[in-house]
């Protein structure tokens, strides 16, 4: 067969659903649709984006004090 990095696509064009080719041919319910090292390179890029991660609480500037006039 084929080497794919991610089967998604191809399944697509089957009209097959990851839960389905998983059950046709006896996969585990956990069974990658991706490539491990297409998986590794997608997620280090995210990273380097800085995506994942929670934002960092901006500190408010204290607020401007302003004078009385008389």
């Amino acid at each position: 067969g084929k080497k794919f990095k991610s089967l998604k696509r191809h399944l697509r064009n089957l009209g097959l659903t990851p839960d389905e080719y998983r059950a046709k041919w006896k996969l585990p319910d956990d069974y990658p649709m991706v490539a491990r090292n297409y998986a590794e390179q997608r997620s280090a890029l995210a990273k380097s984006f800085g995506l994942g991660r929670k934002p960092v609480p901006q500190k408010k500037a204290p607020a401007k004090r302003t004078a009385k006039v008389a």
